[in-house]
């Protein structure tokens, strides 16, 4: 059975945590993902305290991005600092208690230059992110990415590169809207079967990435619920939706509730 968990925001003003994160947690989620703004200063103290005081579990951290921020980038220097940069993010989510954190393979709308030459940097990244989880202890989860990404769009290529780390601390995560916006959500699932090992969760359109809560948008749910089990995905499901607190109240009532437990529990 799956474990049923929400991303956590953490310094914007929309989404105020013991708030919506109480929402959650009132709606069957028992672990959390940090995502922090990058622009504030926030001490992993002050983020373990709400927590805790909502009795939910830190499970992980999602890494900061960003334009400055690329794995795979041909300029070897900003590589560098972007790795740099993840290594004080591996520091942090152990100061949170966390065992994992979250990495974009490329950031939004990159020019994207020569792809071979991306990919074989991405893979020395790849490579380096090993490394780090060796020395921390923390698993770099690396997610798929909408079609305006130079590298991870492409659902196969991305886990074939991170699957050729043999690493246990470099794992693919799926990301459910995504893969909506490109080969399919069950494809994806098909495709990662084997080293699929973290998710997000949402909902869209599947042309642009709204991040809605599941059953929002167009994305096919049972079908999805179905594949899961099929391949023996038993981690967490972990929402990444940004909804207002005013809209949660609204949306996670007792038939949402049903039927999300029907995709956790392989429609029992």
């Amino acid at each position: 059975m799956m474990t049923l968990g929400t991303v956590g925001a953490f310094g914007f003003p929309d989404f105020p945590p013991p708030e919506v994160i109480g929402l959650y947690a009132d709606a069957g989620c028992s672990v959390v993902q940090v995502y922090r703004n990058r622009e504030k200063e926030i001490s992993a103290a002050e983020i373990t305290a709400v927590c805790s005081r909502l009795s939910v579990t830190i499970e992980s951290l999602h890494a900061h991005f960003g334009d400055d921020l690329d794995p795979s980038s041909e300029d070897e220097a900003l590589r560098t600092a972007t790795l740099e940069l993840y290594a004080r993010e591996a520091e942090y989510c152990r100061q949170l208690g966390g065992r994992m954190m979250v990495i974009h393979p490329s950031p939004a709308h990159a020019p994207e230059g020569d792809l071979d030459r991306r990919y074989a940097q991405f893979k020395k990244s790849v490579e380096d992110f090993a490394r780090l989880g060796e020395r921390t202890g923390v698993v770099c989860a690396i997610e798929n990415m909408p079609p305006y990404h130079p590298v991870g769009d492409d659902v196969k290529r991305l886990v074939d590169t991170i699957a050729g780390a043999q690493s246990e601390y470099v794992q693919f995560l799926l990301d459910f809207g995504h893969a909506h916006m490109t080969c399919g959500i069950v494809e994806a699932i098909r495709v990662s079967n084997g080293h699929l090992r973290h998710t997000h969760v949402h909902d869209n359109d599947g042309i642009h990435d709204k991040h809605k809560l599941p059953y929002q948008g167009t994305l096919p749910w049972e079908a999805c619920g179905k594949e899961l089990h099929a391949i023996g995905y038993d981690g967490v499901f972990m929402l990444e939706v940004f909804e207002s607190a005013d809209d949660l109240r609204r949306l996670l009532d007792d038939g949402w509730k049903r039927n999300i437990q029907a995709i956790l529990n392989n429609g029992k």
